[in-house]
């Protein structure tokens, strides 16, 4: 088990958060940016904290926070998730599956072969996993990050964790700006219409806050309070699923000394059986998935905080020059992914999905949705119900390359990784061409 949240971490990180809000909402720079509150407040964690002026007072132990909170993540992801049958995903996010599947174990492969040429043969000195953290930070974002680095922690190469979340915290710039440079020149070819534009937001949009005659009750209340209050009982599962993830992941990874099972899988699965066996007991209808929703996001938003302020400069300092040929080639890479990949496999409204799946691939879900929001303010082209489909069983592969792909490139299984990835994407190419677009020609006759 880990070390519990200090109170005084939590108060400090949580303050962090209210000021970087407060500077999002006054500082027109920053808005224009798209930063998220939480990545604010993470900069001026690592500003402030020992990496910089050092006026923070944090716990010795206060970097382990972001494990906890991705764990608790995770056991509320799987709370509020359903598992779609294969045919509900074929028949209305087929495509969107196979480019997920494509693009981001084809992420993972090019990150992991090209850090290995750069550690083969341009810095010799770099450890062969050298790849990974920059695809468990483009593409996973500081949750994955975070299980990531400790999955090399443990390994024994601590450095990871830095370069895994600076990754993250880059991409989130990296998703936004390079994001408006494609809209832009999307206008230009005809490739979308219209363009939602900064200046066409109102106020409250630019601010990131929601009119009062918008705003909406954050979860439902399903148990009288005269019993107990329903927001406890959604923290408890959420609480008690986190609980479980170590336990679990403690047990299974006991057998052998070389397994070491991360708690995100054994989180998510353990939130996903809670929810099948409340589906099957009629209890569901007194769960709402708005509160473990919530709870996500409130790991996230803190996750982010607590990972940038540990971010330890002095490795950046030592990686700097390998990481920034790494970045240069994992957005062309992207690019490649988004202009080339999406329309042959994506078909209509590929630029639409295209644009929301840079931002996901480079940054996170939020900035793929905020890149999406420019280019369809009305949603009218379903992506983001598309992706919720193919998400379940997409997220079923992303634990399968995040827990083994590390220990595949730091043991010397690269060969090994990279045959099993490739023979997946044909595989995912096979079923994309003769179950899908089959399918697709019979609705259409």
């Amino acid at each position: 088990m880990p070390n519990g949240l200090m109170l005084s971490d939590l108060a400090i990180a949580g303050g962090l958060l209210i000021l970087g809000k407060v500077l999002r909402v006054h500082i027109t720079l920053l808005q224009r940016m798209y930063l998220p509150s939480a990545v604010i407040a993470g900069i001026l964690g690592l500003a402030l904290g020992s990496a910089g002026l050092d006026l923070l007072p944090w716990s010795d132990t206060f970097a382990s926070n972001a494990g906890l909170l991705t764990a608790a993540l995770f056991s509320a992801l799987g709370l509020a998730t359903d598992v779609p049958s294969p045919s509900i995903v074929a028949k209305r996010a087929g495509s969107m599956w196979a480019f997920n599947q494509i693009a981001s174990v084809s992420q993972w492969l090019f990150a992991a072969m090209f850090g290995l040429f750069l550690a083969s043969f341009v810095f010799t000195d770099l450890n062969p996993a050298f790849g990974i953290p920059m695809s468990a930070g483009f593409m996973g974002g500081h949750g994955t990050s975070a299980v990531v680095g400790d999955i090399f922690t443990n390994l024994g190469w601590e450095d990871a964790f830095t370069l895994s979340l600076t990754f993250a915290t880059a991409g989130i710039f990296i998703s936004i700006a390079v994001g408006m440079l494609i809209l832009q020149i999307a206008l230009k070819l005809g490739l979308i219409k219209t363009f939602s534009t900064f200046a066409n937001m109102n106020q409250h949009e630019r601010k990131g806050l929601i009119q009062e005659n918008d705003q909406r009750w954050a979860m439902k209340s399903t148990m009288s309070s005269l019993s107990v209050d329903s927001f406890a009982i959604h923290a408890a599962l959420v609480v008690v699923v986190t609980a479980f993830s170590y336990a679990s992941a403690d047990f299974l990874s006991s057998f052998h000394d070389k397994v070491q099972i991360p708690t995100f899988v054994t989180g998510f699965l353990g939130g996903m059986f809670v929810r099948m066996v409340a589906q099957r007991t009629g209890a569901s209808q007194y769960l709402c998935d708005g509160a473990f929703n919530h709870a996500s996001g409130i790991s996230t938003d803190y996750l982010i905080v607590f990972g940038i302020s540990a971010i330890k400069v002095t490795v950046l300092v030592q990686y700097i020059m390998p990481m920034a040929v790494l970045a240069t080639g994992g957005v062309l890479f992207t690019l490649f992914l988004i202009f080339w990949v999406a329309p042959r496999i994506m078909g209509d409204n590929w630029f639409e999905k295209g644009i929301f799946s840079w931002g996901w691939l480079t940054g996170t879900v939020a900035m793929g949705i905020a890149l999406l929001r420019i280019v369809d303010p009305e949603m009218k082209s379903k992506v983001l119900d598309d992706y919720a489909i193919a998400y379940v069983p997409g997220s079923i592969t992303d634990i399968f390359i995040i827990s083994l792909m590390p220990l595949a490139m730091y043991s010397g299984y690269h060969w090994h990784a990279l045959a099993i990835g490739l023979a997946y994407i044909t595989f995912v190419l096979f079923i994309w061409r003769f179950v899908f677009q089959r399918n697709k020609v019979l609705a259409t006759q």
